[in-house]
């Protein structure tokens, strides 16, 4: 269920991004009087159309979810009535065609804003930037950062939550390798420390690598291993688990705390645990059956839910509320954040400073898809506005089958008076679809990697 519920995602919130993207590039086509055929969500068989508009444009929905394109009238493609020429795409001016081709990526780009924007205005739940667990002898605790400090400020730039703050780190990491972090101690005390980690950029930007790498981990509150909540049929009620029972010990390990209890169940995946527990005034002993988690494997997964203080669980929360126009002016800080970072990781992926593991498929996509959506509004946005900036980002590389290598076909057209011979386009474009071919077997192996540990 879980499956389908995430491929169901994965088609709309990547269709309603491919949707804007094909729509910048249908908006701006009309705009400068170029015939629109055909604009399609996807590709292959289509599935549904329909004739609208004076130019009787097709609309469609198509077989394959991975895509899509805006056909345009064009003289290399067909035969176009003499009283259309003026019409053809291949006619316009080097600026116009150019001003069409980055209106898809600028589409996606806009459409992040919007996404911030919108998260900024409604509200931005998180948790603060305090640092919990921190190793002693790592950079961090070299650097005098200890339990409790509270990062304000990471490269110059403030934050308030925990993803802003390690977003931050990782530019920092990407840009010289010198994290400068401010923070705040327990009585208020201001820190400046600087991490230098050159060399480490590969080790550091590996999947779950950077904070164990730097040596700190965020701030948990301390929760009471008392059982709130029961899920049905799940391991734990199979084994008669109760709300209200306190859990004491797991196969002879002492429970202090419901995150060192998750800790144990999470490294004991389809394997069979002896819990103690209280319930009233007597002491029981349950033996359980760990399943596994529906997201991963290789992590134990028991069914219980636990009961969390309300109160001290909001001394922690964060809210990044903002009026307009500074939830406008914080947005486009965001995307352009995000831009940069994308840049920087795919800059140094290809040149091999950082692991190529980072890359994620269709399949690692619709995974985190279903995941986001049903932690609701905000997550969801979230995603769509990282993966929009991603797919405007691919689409102005310069490969023939995508919008960049269009734009450098057409500046080179621009420079040397005429168009590249249509063999040579031919050529680069079946060296384009190879080295797009290759980006996604390798991303869907990494994909399978993470799902399946391999």
């Amino acid at each position: 269920m879980d499956f389908l519920f995430s491929i169901v995602a994965f088609v709309i919130l990547v269709g309603v991004l491919v949707a804007i993207h094909e729509y910048g590039h249908l908006l701006i086509a009309k705009l400068c009087n170029v015939k629109v055929l055909r604009y399609s969500i996807g590709f292959g068989k289509v599935l549904w159309s329909k004739r609208t508009g004076l130019d009787q444009t097709e609309y469609c929905l198509s077989a394959i979810p991975l895509g899509g394109y805006v056909q345009l009238l064009d003289e290399r493609s067909e035969e176009v009535d003499e009283n259309e020429k003026h019409r053809a795409f291949n006619n316009q001016s080097a600026t116009k065609r150019i001003f069409i081709l980055l209106a898809g990526p600028f589409a996606n780009f806009l459409f992040a804003i919007i996404a911030y924007m919108t998260m900024f205005s409604v509200g931005v739940p998180g948790v603060a930037p305090i640092i919990g667990e921190i190793e002693s002898g790592s950079i961090a605790w070299q650097n005098n950062l200890r339990s409790g400090d509270q990062i304000i400020n990471v490269g110059g730039k403030e934050v308030q939550t925990w993803q802003a703050s390690l977003i931050s780190i990782l530019g920092e990491i990407l840009d010289d390798e010198q994290i400068k972090i401010t923070a705040t101690d327990k009585f208020g005390n201001l820190k400046h420390a600087t991490l230098d980690v050159t060399g480490r950029t590969k080790e550091l930007t590996a999947p779950n690598a950077l904070m164990p790498g730097l040596g700190f981990k965020p701030f948990i509150p301390t929760i009471k291993p008392t059982i709130e909540a029961v899920i049905p049929d799940g391991p734990a009620d199979k084994a008669g688990l109760l709300p209200e029972d306190v859990i004491l010990k797991v196969d002879d390990v002492d429970i202090k705390n419901w995150s060192q209890f998750t800790e144990v169940i999470i490294a004991k995946p389809n394997q069979n645990v002896e819990v103690e527990i209280k319930r009233l005034d007597r002491i029981y002993q349950k033996t359980v059956f760990l399943g596994a988690q529906a997201d991963n494997e290789n992590q134990g997964f028991i069914g219980l839910r636990a009961r969390i203080d309300e109160d001290q669980v909001k001394k922690y929360q964060t809210i990044q509320k903002y009026r307009f126009p500074k939830s406008l002016t914080m947005a486009i800080n965001e995307t352009n954040q995000m831009i940069v970072l994308t840049l920087n990781m795919f800059g140094k992926m290809v040149r091999g400073q950082i692991s190529g593991k980072n890359l994620s498929g269709p399949v690692g996509i619709a995974k985190d898809a279903g995941t986001v959506a049903k932690r609701g509004l905000i997550a969801t946005l979230s995603f769509m506005a990282i993966i929009s900036i991603s797919l405007g980002i691919l689409n102005l590389f310069p490969l023939p089958i995508l919008d960049g290598g269009q734009i450098v076909f057409v500046l080179i057209e621009k420079l040397i008076g005429r168009p590249l011979p249509e063999k040579v386009q031919i050529i680069f474009q079946q060296f384009g679809i190879g080295a797009l071919l290759f980006l996604m077997i390798f991303a869907l192996y990494n994909d399978l990697i993470r799902i399946f540990g391999w």
